[in-house]
């Protein structure tokens, strides 16, 4: 079902009724053909995307700063935040050297696999 963009299934007998319906695309305009002026602080900036659902974690204990903060640099094999899914902690990690540009995840709060949680610049 989501390979073909489908979220419900409908289908109505005597003892069963199922419904069908199919999602719309999610579209995102690009600044560049639209003519809408790009940030330059985010120009040129590569996304880091949640490599699996779970609760998103900035930092390591509740009270304890953030592994990153905007603006900061993170070395190669830095942790950048954790993922929790089904009770266990995954810690996401640098895969090379980069300066945080913009975080979107919010502490405690569900994230998707595929969700964009920071923007980021390589160094």
């Amino acid at each position: 079902m989501v390979s073909e963009g489908l979220s419900e299934l409908d289908f109505d007998s005597d003892e069963t009724r199922y419904l069908i319906k199919r999602c719309a695309e999610k579209k995102y305009a690009d600044p560049e053909k639209t003519g809408m002026p790009v940030q330059d602080e985010f120009r040129d900036t590569i996304s880091i995307a949640s490599p699996l659902s779970g609760v998103y974690y900035s930092s390591p204990k509740p009270g304890i700063p953030p592994f990153i903060n905007v603006n900061d640099t993170v070395e190669k094999g830095g942790t950048l935040c954790i993922i929790e899914a089904m009770k266990v902690m995954n810690e996401i990690k640098a895969d090379s050297k980069y300066k945080i540009a913009k975080i979107f995840a919010v502490n405690g709060k569900a994230v998707s696999a595929g969700e964009v949680l920071f923007l980021v610049k390589a160094l």
